[in-house]
């Protein structure tokens, strides 16, 4: 029989030179290389290190002198890779994903099925989920859930973020993604406001009320949903608009009776305060895939936490599809 013993829970250290023997390659220093490059600057690798610009500098500085090669250019733009560790680059990233691969590897096996899942999620996807935190902690005992609203998918190849829930995914290594949900989008407006503004169910409604829109140009980005830009584009034109950039301000300024709205039938439809006053916009559809990194969803833990999300959305479907408004009357189609 052979018994497994978790001596650490750390990120995996390689062994460093000095106490390899003399000449030996310091992967700690390799990293710091790996981050310079990525980030261009000693700062910016420094933060994402968690180390000090000094320490990055002296770490830099003594890999040159321990290889006899100037491996940067120092430029008032930043810190370019020289020609002589451009010929490293494809050894150093090979040896970074083989790092990080072991680390992600250990991390699986030493996982007890129970502890922290933070999952990353768009604003309105976020807001979806922490207003059903109840649901999921039912389902999930030992299992301590964390949301973070980030615009778009950070890296889930560590163990910072372990989920996302995004409509788009990038294409990157090992990241695996399946449908949980199909989200619609209708017009919506404080019942009072639609009460004193009737033309909030026809298509005078772009020129006589007031609209309040996601400012993406402020935002920056692009929508994967490009079938919307049209829809996009008359609503940014209309006489009467309040620009804003989350999703938190929207919903805030729609309930305060600043205007109209085109926001997810999830959240227009589980509200009393809010009627819908159009037909929903097929154009808008968001289609949210939950997503991981492929070894990452082989952790015990990672694993309960993904198949409770995905389930919690089909519990929601009628929901997040619109079908569950109550009986009103419907407006004005928005393409009219």
């Amino acid at each position: 029989m052979c018994a497994i013993r978790q001596v650490r829970r750390g990120p995996v250290r390689f062994r460093s030179a000095s106490e390899a023997g003399p000449g030996a390659m310091d992967w700690d220093d390799l990293r710091v290389i790996h981050a310079v490059v990525g980030t261009g600057s000693l700062s910016a690798a420094a933060r994402s290190l968690g180390l000090s610009q000094p320490t990055i500098g002296r770490r830099v500085q003594a890999l040159e002198e321990r290889l006899g090669l100037i491996l940067f250019e120092r430029g008032a733009d930043g810190y370019r890779p020289t020609p002589a560790l451009e010929a490293l680059l494809p050894h150093l990233r090979a040896m970074a994903e083989a790092a990080a691969a072991l680390e992600r590897e250990a991390r699986v096996q030493a996982d007890p099925g129970t502890g922290l899942v933070r999952v990353a999620a768009d604003g309105w996807a976020s807001r979806f989920l922490a207003e059903r935190l109840p649901q999921l902690r039912e389902a999930l005992p030992g299992i301590n859930l964390a949301i973070d609203f980030e615009r778009i998918v950070p890296d889930l190849g560590g163990d910072s973020v372990h989920l996302g829930i995004y409509t788009a995914v990038p294409d990157l290594p090992g990241l695996r993604s399946r449908l949980v949900a199909r989200s619609a989008y209708a017009v919506y407006g404080l019942r009072s406001y639609v009460d004193r503004h009737p033309e909030a169910w026809t298509t005078d409604r772009f020129d006589r009320c007031d609209w309040v829109i996601y400012d993406r140009e402020r935002v920056g980005g692009t929508s994967p949903i490009t079938a919307a830009d049209p829809v996009r584009a008359r609503l940014a034109a209309a006489p009467r608009v309040l620009r804003l950039t989350t999703t938190d301000l929207i919903l805030s300024a729609l309930l305060s009776g600043a205007g109209l709205a085109l926001i997810p039938c999830f959240i227009g439809d589980a509200d009393p305060e809010l009627v819908r006053v159009s037909p929903i916009v097929p154009e808008l559809e968001h289609r949210y895939r939950l997503v991981v990194h492929q070894d990452v969803g082989r952790s015990p833990r990672i694993a309960r936490a993904k198949e409770a999300i995905a389930a919690l959305f089909a519990a929601e479907r009628r929901l997040m599809e619109g079908e569950a408004a109550p009986a009103e009357p419907v407006g004005a189609p928005l393409t009219a």
